[in-house]
C-alpha cells in the first residue's frame, strides 16, 4: 500500500514546473501495477471524461466491474447532480453503505463510474474533511490535483479502503487513508 511519504517522493521526482499536470502520468502506472499484483486478470481501462465537461479521469477494471481510481483538477460547480442517475446504482448489502462519490459533484464529479459502496459514516464523516478542503480550493480557483483511489482486499465490489491525495501546485501533499468497514 502506498503512503504519504510515497506520494511526497513521487512529487519530488517531477522535474517540470507544473507538478499538477505532470504527476498523473507517473501515478497511473504505479496504481495499475499495484492493482494488478492482487488482481492479475484485471482488464484496466482509463476513462477520460474531458468531453463531458469534467476534468477527472478514472481507472476502471472491466473484468471486476469496479472503479480503481479517479484523478484530476477540481473545478467548482454549483449545478445540481442528477439524482435519477444515481438512484439506479446498486447499494452494497445492508443499509450501512451509501452510493459514495469518488469525486464530489461540487468539484466536477458525475455519477455512474464515479460511485462506489462507501460506509455512510465515512461518506458523511472523515472523507468529507479533505473533500471540503478541495472544494474550497476549487471555489477559490486554486489549482491542485485531487486523487481518490480504491483499495480492494477481496473480489468484492466494496473497496476495503479509500485513499485521498491532494497535490498542491507548491508540491505540498495532503493524504488520508480511510478504512471502509466497521
Amino acid at each position: 500500500m502506498l503512503t504519504r511519504e510515497d506520494y511526497e517522493g513521487f512529487v519530488k521526482s517531477c522535474s517540470g514546473g507544473d507538478v499538477v499536470s505532470e504527476l498523473p502520468d507517473k501515478l497511473d502506472p504505479i496504481w495499475c501495477d499495484e492493482y494488478y499484483f492482487t488482481n492479475p486478470s484485471a482488464e484496466i481501462v482509463l476513462v477520460n471524461l474531458d468531453d463531458s465537461g469534467s476534468t477527472f479521469s478514472y481507472l476502471f477494471d472491466i473484468e471486476s466491474e469496479r472503479a480503481i481510481a479517479a484523478f484530476g483538477v477540481p473545478i467548482y460547480s454549483k449545478h445540481r447532480r442528477d439524482a435519477a442517475r444515481m438512484a439506479g446504482h446498486p447499494l452494497s448489502a445492508g443499509s450501512k453503505f451509501h452510493r459514495g462519490h469518488l469525486i464530489a459533484h461540487s468539484i466536477g464529479g458525475g455519477t455512474d463510474i464515479n460511485l462506489a459502496p462507501q460506509l455512510g459514516s465515512l461518506n458523511i464523516g472523515q472523507f468529507r474533511i479533505l473533500e471540503r478542503r478541495v472544494r474550497k480550493l476549487a471555489q477559490d480557483n486554486v489549482r491542485c490535483l485531487y486523487c481518490v483511489r480504491l483499495i480492494y482486499l477481496s473480489s468484492s465490489q466494496t473497496p476495503s479502503y479509500f485513499e485521498q491525495v491532494v497535490v498542491h501546485s507548491n508540491k505540498a501533499v495532503d493524504y488520508a487513508l480511510h478504512q471502509n468497514w466497521e
